[in-house]
């Protein structure tokens, strides 16, 4: 065969494709040549033949998956010729097949007539090419009758190419995808010859009936999802070059974003062009009809409201709109806007409102604002309350450092005491003992390990915990860490989890090395004695102790 190369491979691929090629080496099967071409199956979502032939001015290939039908040199391609560079470069031998008929050149021998009854019989058992040969037909008709082509025709085609006559697999989702980017393509041609009406008013069809049959398919892999947003480009194409009229173009996006599937996604801003003044202005009118009509509102709604504020540039109208979520103020989206909007000290505002209002934990997004805020205006005894204030609110590890990170150097010690005092108030509170500490937990990430023994003996904590404390104390304390390690290695082997086993495997090896240090060695003998005693049953776990020299 003529040569080609890994770099070859990479160049024809880019990066992404061969990366993803690199993993299904593994799943290439059935590598063969003839000389010219190399061939084989490579297994992903489905099994994909693919073949190879290196030529003078570079590389032809064939794969029958999605990506590569596009004309593209898919992941399948990149992981046959990896295995087949690996196979000749190991001097291992290559099963050979009869060199491969020309199909090009026969189909090129063939008389008009011949080809026309192959096609057609290909599409008597094809039905996905039988509906693209029709649609061809469709298409050059109306180029040829100058766009006096029926819509009723055209609809046709629509209808019995997205039917589905019952639910739609998993498995077999991807199938109707394709099917689906069909349609999506006889759109786009229709476009490309001028029809520009047709293409429009056919595509709006197009949208409608698949919103129809999505609730039919599993579309949980999001292959169906992402041929549909073909057909809404194609759309939004035919729009821009039919001109609808804005009015009418307006209520169908509306009714369709609220009535609709969901699929594809119509977003108003891929409209806005098309729609011009008139038509947004008519959006929004009618939109604020629909919420007038329903004083509570409803999500879909106020989502759309709020995407109309934004892609019109009104901010005051979005302020209102999020400021009047049933759910709750969306504060965060507020700040955004006006910020956007270069009104900061409104912006500033909202944040300390909304840092005020909530309870619980503070909204991250708000407290950046506030404090980038504070920070840029020299603003350090309200920073501090701000930290101070969203610390009491939760009481964690992380709302503790950005208390000390924020305070006075000189003015933290006396802060710190106080801190912990309103976390030893909390501990006191716990009812469930082994349950994590936030009192142990900052003292930990202080590396304060007395203090956090004494919290956990007070106040209780979770295991991980207590190994923490005691991977603190081992040096200072071996007899506190030693009764943590023995405690934490027989609870797990009680819990009969064979997962758990190394574990607990490791902790009884920690505990014998302390016992060796404070005890004797016939103390630390008879600890993996009564262990192995104990635990006589449990096989797996002495396989552990053996692994770990127990």
């Amino acid at each position: 065969m003529r040569a080609f190369s890994r770099e070859g491979l990479l160049e024809l691929a880019g990066p992404r494709s061969f990366d993803r090629g690199v993993s299904y080496v593994p799943a290439v099967e059935g590598l063969s040549t003839d000389g010219t071409t190399v061939r084989g199956t490579v297994t992903g979502t489905h099994a994909y033949q693919v073949a190879l032939t290196p030529r003078r001015s570079g590389m032809s290939w064939e794969c029958d998956c999605p990506w590569a039908e596009d004309g593209n040199f898919c992941k399948h391609c990149v992981a046959l010729g990896l295995v087949y560079l690996s196979t000749v470069e190991h001097g291992a031998a290559l099963p050979t097949t009869a060199a491969s008929p020309d199909t090009r050149a026969f189909l090129e021998s063939l008389q008009h007539a011949e080809l026309v009854d192959l096609l057609l019989a290909a599409a008597d058992t094809d039905e996905a090419l039988g509906l693209r040969l029709e649609a061809r037909a469709i298409s050059a008709a109306a180029t040829a009758s100058g766009g006096g082509v029926r819509m009723a025709v055209l609809r046709d085609f629509v209808d019995r190419a997205l039917r589905i006559d019952g639910f739609v697999e998993y498995r077999e989702a991807r199938e109707y995808a394709e099917t689906v980017s069909h349609v999506a393509d006889e759109l786009e041609r229709l476009v490309e010859d001028g029809l520009h009406d047709a293409a429009e008013e056919l595509a709006r069809y197009a949208i409608g009936r698949l919103g129809e049959y999505m609730p039919l398919t599993d579309d949980s892999a999001g292959h169906v999802g992402d041929a549909a947003q073909h057909i809404l480009e194609a759309h939004v194409e035919a729009c821009a070059k039919a001109g609808p009229d804005p009015v009418g173009l307006a209520e169908w996006l509306l009714d369709r974003q609220l009535n609709g599937s969901g699929v594809p996604e119509l977003l108003l801003e891929s409209y806005v062009e098309a729609l011009g003044e008139a038509g947004l202005e008519h959006y929004g009118d009618r939109l604020a009809d629909i919420r007038a009509d329903s004083p509570s509102g409803d999500r879909g709604s106020r989502f759309l409201m709020t995407e109309f504020a934004r892609v019109s540039g009104d901010v005051d109208l979005f302020v209102r709109v999020c400021s009047q979520d049933q759910d709750g103020v969306y504060y965060a989206g507020i700040v955004d806007a006006l910020c956007s909007a270069g009104r900061e000290g409104e912006a500033l505002e909202w944040a300390e409102r909304g840092l005020a209002e909530r309870e619980g934990r503070p909204d991250e997004r708000l407290m950046d604002h506030v404090v980038g805020a504070y920070r840029a205006a020299g603003r350090w005894e309200d920073l501090r309350r701000v930290r101070w204030e969203a610390f009491e609110r939760s009481l964690d590890v992380e709302t503790y450092r950005s208390l000390r990170e924020d305070g006075a150097a000189e003015e933290w010690p006396q802060v710190r005491v106080q801190a912990l005092a309103v976390l030893r108030r909390s501990a006191a509170r716990r009812s469930i003992r082994h349950f994590p500490c936030s009192l142990v937990e900052v003292l930990l990430s202080e590396g304060s390990g007395d203090e956090a023994w004494e919290a956990a003996v007070e106040h209780g904590c979770d295991d991980g915990q207590w190994l923490k404390i005691a991977a603190l104390r081992e040096d200072d304390h071996p007899r506190d860490s030693l009764g943590v390690y023995v405690s934490q290695a027989s609870r797990l082997v009680a819990r009969a989890d064979t997962a758990l086993y190394p574990r607990a495997a490791e902790l009884a090896r920690k505990a014998h090395g302390l016992y060796e240090r404070i005890g004797t060695a016939e103390d630390a003998a008879e600890f993996v004695a009564g262990l192995r005693r104990e635990h006589r049953r449990k096989r797996r776990f002495l396989a552990e102790l053996d692994g770990v020299g127990l």
